[in-house]
């Protein structure tokens, strides 16, 4: 039976007695594998993001036009009134 230090440098070792150029070959696949994954899931998920606001940004961007024209005749509506609200008071 091998003694529990040998066993965990097998565990350290990864493939055990297979050769280091196999190894690395592995470990390194293994890597860009899971990096492609990775990338790929980001890439799709910024595209879904994209894709979504292609169709939102028009409408928030005509929406917030639509608030800035309204808060801009209040605003313009308020000041007439209290213009002939003053007038009235001085006349």
């Amino acid at each position: 039976m091998k003694k529990r230090i040998e066993i965990r440098q097998d565990w350290k070792r990864g493939f055990g007695s297979a050769p280091t150029g196999i190894k690395n070959w592995v470990k390194w696949s293994l890597g860009g594998f899971v990096v492609y994954v990775a990338v790929r899931f980001v890439c799709a998920f910024l595209g879904g993001v994209v894709t979504s606001l292609g169709g939102v940004l028009p409408m928030l961007t005509v929406l917030a036009v639509v608030v800035f024209l309204i808060r801009a005749v209040w605003r313009i509506l308020c000041v007439l009134a209290l213009l002939i609200l003053v007038l009235c008071v001085i006349l």
